[in-house]
């Protein structure tokens, strides 16, 4: 039998969480004095230094502590499930990690409409690159992702979402503003302004290349809705592959999406979660209401693909 207990597990994944011990105690509704002492129990038991404690700087993970927390994590999701398996009872903590430019048009939605559902649960979220929610995913610092599945590799399952394809977006009073379709060859003479967020712009670069253009860079930003506001500007054109509702920019000038001439493959969004980890309840549920068709977040985000 293990010398450690849960409550020590789940004080450890607290504070790897919340990055202080003061903010896992208060999330505990317990003591930093009786956090601070599970630790050093687990600490004790596991005979390896989990966590480096600096006054002033919160805590951070040793290689044994990210090594841990995903195994952690799983022992108490496990302990979870040892309750009844009751969706609309559910309860617990879910960490879902969101691709940068996705977050805006997808986390509110989500958020409330899950929470609702399942009033007890308490779903954060962690914004990143591919790379970095992937890598989120591994160390298990993120229980599920949503992103691009072109981005996806590695021992992870995926569920398909929807679908977006890179479209040209172009200022109202430019003058292929009113066509039904635009090619990047009739643009290749015009200031672009780029989108530097890989892989955003390798694969904005793949585009250029099939067409036999080379794009004449004016600006270049890793700001999505500063690309929006310039081309808003008449500054340039831009590619991109989300689209938000709003056609405004948030200076309040319209821009206009216009479909790309030859359409590009499509983009698939998914969602990736790890595979050598056994899904919770909690995690089983998320998946499931997400991935459904009917869900009203899904409605408007996949009206704009």
């Amino acid at each position: 039998m293990p010398d450690f207990t849960l409550r020590q597990l789940e004080c450890f994944v607290a504070v790897a969480e919340y990055a202080t011990i003061a903010h896992a105690a208060d999330a505990l509704h317990a003591s930093p004095s009786a956090v601070s002492g599970a630790l050093g129990e687990l600490e004790k038991h596991l005979g390896e230094e989990l966590l480096v404690r600096r006054r002033a700087h919160g805590v951070t993970l040793t290689t044994a502590g990210r090594a841990l927390l995903p195994r952690a994590r799983a022992v108490l999701a496990a302990a979870a499930d040892l309750n009844p398996d009751d969706t609309e009872g559910l309860s617990g903590h879910l960490v879902l990690g969101i691709y940068r430019t996705l977050s805006a048009s997808l986390l509110p939605g989500i958020i409330d409409g899950f929470t609702r559902q399942h009033p007890a649960v308490r779903l954060d979220f962690l914004e990143g690159s591919g790379d970095e929610l992937l890598h989120a995913l591994d160390e298990g610092r993120a229980d599920v992702a949503i992103l691009y599945h072109r981005d996806i590799y590695g021992p992870v399952q995926t569920e398909a979402l929807y679908e977006l394809r890179a479209h040209v977006l172009l200022s109202a009073d430019h003058r292929l503003a009113e066509a039904d379709s635009v090619s990047l060859t009739d643009l290749a003479d015009e200031p672009f302004i780029q989108f530097d967020v890989q892989p955003a712009w390798q694969n904005t670069l793949a585009l250029m290349a099939a067409a036999s253009v080379r794009p004449v860079i004016r600006y270049a930003t890793a700001n999505y809705e500063l690309a929006r506001s310039m081309v808003g500007r008449g500054l340039g054109y831009t590619v991109l592959v989300n689209r938000p509702v709003n056609d405004l920019t948030h200076e309040g000038r319209r821009v206009v999406v216009k479909d790309l001439s030859p359409l590009p493959e499509p983009t698939v969004v998914a969602l990736a979660w790890p595979k050598d980890r056994a899904p919770s309840n909690l995690l089983r549920e998320f998946v499931a209401w997400v991935a459904r068709p009917d869900r009203e977040w899904r409605t408007e985000t996949e009206s704009r693909g």
